[in-house]
């Protein structure tokens, strides 16, 4: 009954999240949005305060339901993490706001992410270096990154991390990226610019041969095997792994320029949230 007590049991953290001047070069339709990569940061250290036995570089089971919007000129987010303990060992860290109805009369919460931590033990097996992985065959394209940013994933300066040419196929997409600069927080996750940039990808494929201008939603198991690190060059990789329904599933791998496995992440969901407001360009459809 213990044990039992102890996993129903939630603790609240209360957070601000400093809204730096690069933040504000995400946004989406006029609006300015807190990437996904920010907020598995600010779950990873509200975790590792209060859970230290917690290995926050492996992850699973990992959703993003509802963006969470910046309003102008704030300089600080107020925020509430809710963690609990799963049944396997491991933390679910959930990242919420309070909102408030217009006459002021309602007040409910919101879940903006939430991701389980795991043990170490229990991080997935590691991947063969890049070298030997199966070579992306047929049908290759390759996409400037001055197009990518200007046209198809249209962000500010500190979000075009895809350095060079996409080179973009069936089988996947693959480019160098930059583990970018400005106050982001790497000592918790290593710079959160990579896997950002390797994202972009994703959406660049879901763009050429889904038809649909895609955002993560989820991704199954995360694993940090070493820390990417701001102002280095990285190799980022996407494969399909699947569609369902209006849902792309992803595989991704981010490398060093040694082909050693910086990080791994399996079952990476992205869909199309703006309910086909946006629509990929003709030109970058296959």
């Amino acid at each position: 009954m213990e044990i039992v007590s102890r996993l129903n049991q939630t603790k609240r953290h209360h957070c601000d999240i400093e809204v730096y001047p690069y933040l504000r070069d995400h946004h989406l339709e006029g609006g300015v949005i807190l990437p996904a990569v920010e907020e598995m940061i600010v779950l990873a250290g509200a975790v590792k305060t209060h859970y230290p036995q917690i290995d926050i570089n492996c992850m699973q089971g990992a959703t993003f339901p509802r963006f969470l919007s910046i309003p102008p000129d704030t300089t600080r987010l107020p925020v509430m993490i809710d963690m609990k303990e799963s049944g396997d060992g491991g933390i679910r860290a959930s990242l919420i706001t309070t909102v408030t109805s217009k006459t002021g009369d309602i007040r409910r919460t919101v879940e903006h992410a939430s991701v389980e931590f795991l043990f170490a033990d229990n991080a997935a097996s590691l991947p063969p270096p890049f070298p030997i992985m199966k070579n992306l065959e047929g049908g290759c394209i390759s996409v400037p990154s001055e197009a990518i940013y200007r046209e198809l994933v249209p962000f500010g300066e500190a979000y075009q991390n895809i350095m060079g040419d996409l080179s973009v196929l069936p089988d996947g997409a693959h480019a160098f990226v930059s583990g970018g600069d400005h106050e982001a927080d790497e000592s918790l996750l290593g710079s959160p610019f990579p896997l950002d940039a390797t994202l972009h990808a994703a959406c660049v494929w879901g763009q050429r041969f889904a038809g649909m201008v895609s955002f993560p939603v989820g991704f199954g198991k995360r694993v940090i095997y070493q820390k990417t690190i701001k102002g280095n060059k990285y190799l980022g990789r996407v494969v399909p792994a699947g569609v369902s329904g209006e849902l792309l599933i992803f595989n991704a791998w981010i490398y060093d320029l040694n082909d050693v496995i910086c990080e791994s992440i399996s079952g990476m969901e992205m869909r199309d949230v703006s309910r086909g407001r946006l629509s990929p360009p003709e030109w970058i459809r296959a």
